[in-house]
């Protein structure tokens, strides 16, 4: 008897031990970023694109971003559905990675290309209807990516490491995005429409856009067909989901899939509307894009109208993520040390307070402008550095207290933040705009300057207030707790193993 409980206790040792190598959390980071590389193209240049290259009037602009944003969210629950009742041949997870970026490609690519052809009516249709098809199969593997945290992961301190080289990989693209981007762009248009390659060539036309597009997209499809090769064994519905394509194959009898094994709608549902921190945290992470989104569609119309000088756009573009970057391995040790729900609150509180100064200096001068929002944009990632591990922490939550959990569909979840932080963004800007009476092409006047000005960061400032308050008292997953957790969790799988 003492032997045996020496052993479950020897296993149940093993069990809480860090699961993640530092070698896993770069590979993981490395595929994760290249989406964020073709995803930019949206974030940055995609009300512009409307405005700028096809013509749109700014309030029809923001209702496509917000019917879009919408579309998107609703077909991220279909596909959580999917993932969750129908696994395909490389496992639960692993096949999306696979065989959905190649689509989501296509369609994406779809929404910088401007159809001269069609009337401002079948414009708007034509990227509503790519946009929302490239973002329903973007959340396959964006979902089967996340979803795989929490299943290799069993530590806070894993799941902090897949978080911060997930965060440092995205920050370090959107740096190098910054940087090059936007000269890109003015330099395709230059020699292609055959106009000088400075503030106004990125109106010429849509050539910049749709090449560099195209080149972020391929990089993606590329990369992420070495992460589901990297990947190999982890998900572990592969070994199972292979041997039924092979029987399947050879015409035999298909191993069936234990109906534990699933989970029903019902239950989906029943685990993530009673998982509070899950709740808490898909809450706080919307109101944060909000304000994220917000800033990154204005800050190309205040460069070009309220300082008169859009390539200073880019200087901005690449000092945010520069400073974003930083804040990601700040906050590596301080996560580390205080927790990611202390770190989380930390972002936050930055980005309030950095949006507040913008609004009393942020006119004042282009460089005072960039060094508010450079303030917001490292509290934003201090926050993005634990966003995977507080929402891996929850799903840990809800195993705990019920003993199963809808992975994928919880995880999938805060897939919605950017969708719908992106439609309520482009509603508030698009109408934003209308308010204040702008009008493509206009000659810039004060009242516009501070309009704009009062846009950017007035919405942010007040999301990263609601955002705090409600996380400080809704997410109480502290490093206690989560220790707590995983002892638990660690002992269950011990006894269990003990008993087969």
């Amino acid at each position: 008897m003492s032997e045996k409980m020496e052993a479950a206790g020897d296993k149940l040792a093993g069990a809480i031990q860090n699961n993640v190598s530092q070698a896993l959390g770069l590979i993981y980071g490395l595929g994760m970023l290249t989406w964020t590389a073709f995803n930019q193209m949206n974030s940055n240049y995609w009300s512009y694109f409307l405005t700028e290259i096809c013509g749109l009037e700014p309030a029809i602009m923001g209702t496509v971003k917000a019917v879009t944003g919408v579309g998107e969210w609703f077909f991220v629950i279909i596909a959580a559905i999917i993932i969750e009742r129908f696994w395909m041949k490389h496992g639960q997870y692993r096949s999306w990675l696979l065989v959905a970026p190649p689509i989501t490609f296509v369609c994406l690519m779809m929404t910088f290309v401007d159809p001269v052809f069609l009337d401002a009516g079948a414009k708007t249709a034509w990227m509503i209807f790519f946009q929302i098809v490239g973002g329903f199969f973007s959340s396959f593997f964006m979902i089967a990516a996340t979803s795989i945290v929490p299943v290799i992961s069993r530590t806070e301190a894993d799941r902090t490491l897949l978080s911060q080289r997930k965060a440092q990989g995205n920050m370090l693209v959107k740096v190098l995005f910054a940087a090059v981007s936007l000269p890109f762009i003015l330099t395709i248009n230059g020699l292609v429409y055959a106009v000088p390659a400075g503030e106004n060539a990125q109106n010429a036309g849509p050539a910049g856009f749709t090449i560099l597009a195209l080149i972020f997209g391929i990089i993606m499809i590329i990369m992420f067909i070495v992460m589901f090769k990297r990947i190999d064994g982890m998900d572990p519905t592969q070994k199972l989901c292979e041997e039924r394509a092979a029987a399947k194959k050879r015409g035999e009898k298909v191993p069936p899939i234990d109906p534990g094994e699933k989970v029903s709608l019902s239950e989906m549902l029943k685990y993530w509307l009673t998982n509070l921190p899950a709740l808490v945290g898909l809450f706080a992470e919307i109101i944060r894009f909000i304000a994220q989104m917000t800033i990154q569609s204005m800050a190309m119309y205040v460069f070009t109208y309220a300082f008169g000088d859009v390539a200073m756009a880019a200087v901005m573009l690449t000092a945010c993520n520069i400073t974003g970057l930083v804040a990601t391995f700040v906050s590596e040790p301080i996560a580390r040390k205080l927790g990611i729900r202390s770190t989380y609150l930390i972002g936050i509180a930055i980005g309030c307070v950095s949006m507040m100064a913008c609004y009393f200096v942020g006119a004042s001068s282009e460089m005072a402008f960039i060094a508010c929002i450079c303030g917001a944009y490292f509290g934003m990632n201090f926050m993005n550095g634990t966003m995977m591990g507080m929402q891996s922490n929850a799903v840990a939550y809800g195993e705990w207290r019920d003993g199963k959990t809808a992975k994928a569909f919880i995880m999938s979840t805060f897939q919605w933040c950017p969708k719908i932080g992106n439609a309520v963004a482009g509603l508030l800007t698009g109408f934003g705009l209308a308010a204040i009476g702008f009008v493509s092409g206009m000659d810039p006047s004060p009242e516009l300057t501070q309009g704009m000005i009062n846009i950017i960061c007035l919405i942010p400032m007040v999301c990263f207030a609601i955002s705090f308050v409600g996380f400080f008292f809704g997410y109480r997953l502290d490093s206690n707790k989560m220790e707590q957790i995983a002892a638990d969790l660690a002992e269950r799988e011990a006894a269990k193993k003990a008993a087969e």
